[in-house]
Formats: C-alpha cells, structure tokens, sequence
C-alpha cells in the first residue's frame, strides 16, 4: 500500500476505534460474525518509569501466521470527581508510534519521559491497537481486532515514594451500592478481589479480578455488583491492593446511605 493510503486507513481506522470507550486494561473488540485471526501480544501491562530511569521498554509480539500492523498512541490518564478520561499529553513518547511485525516477529517500542520528574506521581495509558489489514475491507464479517490499554506511572522527583493511604466508603443511591476510595498518599493504589466479611466472618465476593486504580491524591468510585442489603451490614472490605498476595481490610468511613 502507497503512503498516502496507509496514512489514510489509519487515520479511519483510529477515528473509527477512537469512538469506542478505551478499556481499562487489554481488552477485544468482539465481532458480530465471522472473523480473521489477530495475533498481537503485548508485554509487560504495567510500566513504572523511575525519577532516575526516563524511559523503559514495551514489547509487540506476533504470534499469528500473518503480518500484522500496530499503532501506539500515549494519553494522561486523568481521575476526577470519580470519573476517569484520557487526553493527549506531551509528557510521554513512544518510538516508534506505527510498526509492522511480520509471523513470529518481536519489537520494542521505547516508552519515552520528556522533561523533568513530576511532582507528584503521573498516570499515562498506552493504547496498542492492531490495524486492519488492507484485505478486510473485502473479507466477509468483521476484523477481530485487538486493542490494549497499559497503565505508565511516572515516579515523583521525591527520593522515596511512600505506600497509597486509603480511605473508603459504601455508598447507596435508591438501593444501588458504591464503593468510594481517597487515595491520600503519593503512589497509585490498584484494587483486585474485593470481598466483604461480614460479622460472621462469612466472605462474599464482591468483584473478583480488577476493580480499578485510585491514582495518588484523587478519590475514585466503583459500581458493585452486590445486594445493598449485605453491605449495609456490620462487616468489613478487603482487597488485594498492588498485587500483593494477600488481601488487607481497608479503613472504612461511615457509609453514606
């Protein structure tokens, strides 16, 4: 294909997959019929770049028997008033940004800090997409295409980065319970396997896997998929908190009800 029309079908195709929510974490674009094989495998999903360490790595694998092209674009990732959003930044830079891996073939794209250390912790969004091969367009049913979403923290200029303090809250609109977390420490804190323990000691699952991030100094909110009338129980909230082994109760403010 001529520059032109790659630069072209790029740009439908990002304009395309850019109306659709960026998930957190990797995520399929599923087809409603028949579809083509995709074969990206991307490495590792978590980057943490030091104060003293301005870029590190991210590897793009092929395992497919076809040639496959990828795009890498890089967002702040931003949480407020319990809601995320994804915004172009110049803070980071990826090299290179388009690639083309033939079967089997391996590529290193360079995470890149441009500038000085933060102030305090920053959070960015690697979004890897794998582009359509130029037969799809005629191929019957839909392109199996594979979109990844990896978290890059930036470290603070502080010599040493303290662990997140947490502080959470049940909350409950018309029977609908929520789980609020202010992160008052200066490191992210992600949250897996949440449960509650109720005054028997009895534990309920409430999401099993990941629940989310709550970045240094914000305050973020999940939707649970749990009965309110549980919740509101004597009990207590435990979690996983950064892929610790072993789960930990977390401080609990009176629930707003």
């Amino acid at each position: 294909m001529g520059g032109g029309r790659f630069r072209r079908a790029v740009r439908t195709f990002a304009a395309h997959t850019f109306a659709v929510a960026l998930a957190l974490g990797a995520a399929l674009l599923a087809p409603a019929g028949p579809a083509l094989a995709a074969g990206l495998q991307v490495t590792p999903t978590q980057l943490t770049l030091a104060r003293d360490r301005p870029a590190d790595a991210l590897w793009l694998n092929n395992t497919g028997p076809a040639a496959l092209r990828a795009q890498v674009r890089v967002f702040r990732w931003l949480q407020q008033d319990g809601q995320e959003r994804l915004e172009p930044d110049p803070g980071l830079a990826v090299s290179p940004p388009m690639l083309e891996l033939a079967p089997g073939a391996r590529q290193l794209v360079r995470v890149i800090r441009l500038g000085a250390p933060p102030a305090q912790e920053a959070a960015y969004r690697l979004i890897v997409d794998e582009l359509p091969p130029a037969e799809a367009a005629q191929a019957p049913g839909l392109q199996f295409v594979l979109r990844y979403s990896v978290p890059v923290f930036l470290a603070p200029a502080a010599a040493a980065a303290i662990a997140p303090r947490l502080r959470a809250q049940l909350q409950f609109e018309d029977d609908r319970p929520f789980l609020a977390v202010d992160n008052r420490g200066d490191r992210h804190a992600q949250l897996a396997d949440l449960s509650f323990v109720d005054a028997q000691g009895r534990r309920h699952a409430i999401a099993a896997g990941l629940l989310g991030y709550a970045h240094a100094g914000q305050r973020m909110r999940w939707a649970l998929q749990a009965p309110a009338a549980l919740l509101r129980g004597p009990g207590t909230l435990e979690a996983r908190i950064n892929g610790e082994p072993d789960a930990q109760a977390l401080a609990l403010d009176p629930p707003a009800r």
